[in-house]
């Protein structure tokens, strides 16, 4: 039985990996500023407990602890419910408050873009303006005037740097919403009704979800120039792509914008300043607007002190002696080797005389012998 559980385990552990991936996927930790303008007319008094519900499982989708978030309802007028912040419990109380609301009045979709227009135009985060998204649900046509100044406070939305995307429901009209939204791909049609608004949720996440994720490399030597790669999402989602900035933010002073050699959806690759001095920490932002407005993260780079000359220069050492001794290894043999011939034979020995001195030493020594035997003359 132990055996059948923990291959049952085994088989079940890859299944909930990659669930919990594909929910992380699904989420968004891009931070800038959320604006939901959302219709509270008459036409939606059946329906607001799906628009609440579509908000509320939207906003939890956005987990970036630097993300704001506002929501702001339009019907005969416009009310701001929360106005911009960061903080959770802020925007959960605000959820609530949502939730209570009893819609009525008409459709003066223009009023809502004014409440949210008020706080972007105030509101900076860090010393700089935010980017802003706006996702704006309405269902139905709204008339001719009532189009004409939602299409004005949009346009006055983007001139503040502000992405616009609008969410019709049901009898929506099309045309309508693809002026007042950045363009008909930031329009979210939902033909099946308001309970067919979980079925978009993905999809605008996806759209609307700019993200910095992680950059490489984190630690860089100081004094030296370097290139970075930006990851995360959402970099085509930009108006223009030629206006894409990599912004760095260093100490929380100096802000230096740098336009990216390399621009896709998941990836920025940017040159960046050079850190003169050591512990310097830089934080990273992107700008879809050429500067007006900035996504802030948490991702930073920081200088530290390296010996990259010294190891660089004894690296190079090393190889060359290593390369001067395979050549002396190899060119050894063909110049340098001493070949030793063998001697040549000696010549033969040139003949002796000594047999033709023997009878004359002989007849000499006959002839003393003689003499003395025979005495003096």
């Amino acid at each position: 039985m132990k055996g059948i559980s923990l291959l049952a385990l085994v088989a079940i552990l890859p299944l909930l990996c990659q669930t919990q991936e594909t929910e992380e996927q699904r989420s968004c930790h891009g931070a800038f500023d959320l604006y939901f303008i959302l219709d509270k007319s008459g036409s939606v008094k059946n329906h607001w407990i799906e628009i609440y519900s579509f908000v509320e499982s939207l906003a939890e989708k956005f987990i970036s602890p630097m993300l704001r978030m506002s929501f702001i309802v339009f019907s005969s007028r416009a009310t701001t419910i929360l106005k911009l912040t960061e903080d959770r419990e802020a925007i959960r109380g605000g959820l609530q408050i949502l939730r209570t609301e009893v819609p009525g009045g008409d459709t003066f979709m223009h009023e809502g873009f004014k409440k949210a227009n008020e706080q972007i135009f105030h509101e900076t985060h860090g010393g700089v303006r935010t980017a802003s998204v706006i996702i704006a649900l309405t269902d139905g046509e709204l008339q001719q005037t009532q189009f004409y100044y939602a299409e004005q406070e949009a346009e006055r939305a983007r001139s503040f740097g502000a992405i616009v995307y609008c969410v019709g429901v049901k009898d929506f009209n099309e045309t309508q919403l693809s002026t007042i939204a950045d363009s008909i791909d930031h329009v979210f049609p939902v033909t099946g009704g308001f309970h067919a608004l979980q079925g978009v949720i993905d999809s605008i996440l996806k759209k609307s979800c700019i993200e910095i994720l992680a950059v490489e490399p984190s630690t860089v030597c100081a004094g030296e120039s370097f290139q970075v790669v930006v990851r995360g999402n959402g970099f085509y989602h930009a108006r223009n792509i030629d206006q894409v900035l990599c912004s760095f933010k260093i100490n929380d002073t100096i802000t230096q914008n740098e336009k990216p050699s390399d621009i896709q959806d998941t990836y920025l690759l940017c040159p960046a300043p050079v850190l003169e001095d050591v512990g310097q920490v830089v934080y990273l932002q992107v700008s879809m607007n050429k500067g007006l407005t900035f996504i802030s993260s948490s991702v930073s780079i920081t200088s530290t002190h390296c010996r990259t000359g010294i190891i660089l220069f004894i690296a190079l050492l090393v190889l060359f002696l290593l390369l001067l001794l395979a050549l002396l290894w190899w060119f050894w043999p063909l110049c340098c080797t001493v070949v030793i011939k063998e001697p040549p034979p000696p010549p033969p020995p040139e003949p002796s005389n000594l047999g033709t001195r023997v009878p004359f030493i002989r007849n000499l020594m006959m002839r003393m012998a003689y003499l003395k035997k025979s005495g003096p003359l």
